[in-house]
């Protein structure tokens, strides 16, 4: 689900029950409502993104995949694990989501 902007419970659900991935952008540092879609969803079912231009850490900003980085530290610190373990998980993720489409 991208820019997914419902309650955490119904998050919680479709990544628990109906395997839904959800990806989070840069404005997670500033942004409540992505900070509990975070908690909520299955780890195993988080991505990152930028959404650039839009959506960046800083209000106003132009957004670029640079940013990236500071998605893993935010998810790092709202699930209090290390960040080395946030990029293994989200590439492993990634990996998985896009070993299923056939192109």
């Amino acid at each position: 689900m991208h820019a997914f902007d419902a309650k955490a419970s119904l998050a919680r659900m479709a990544s628990n029950d109906l395997g839904y991935y959800f990806s989070i952008p840069t404005s997670v540092v500033r942004s409540p409502q992505k900070q509990k879609l975070v908690k909520a969803v299955n780890i195993e079912r988080l991505l990152i993104e930028t959404d650039s231009p839009v959506l960046a850490p800083e209000r106003g900003m132009r957004n670029t995949p640079l940013n990236l980085p500071i998605v893993i530290q935010e998810i790092a610190r709202i699930l209090r694990r290390a960040e080395e373990e946030i990029q293994e998980i989200i590439l492993e993720n990634t990996l998985r989501l896009y070993s299923r489409i056939r192109f």
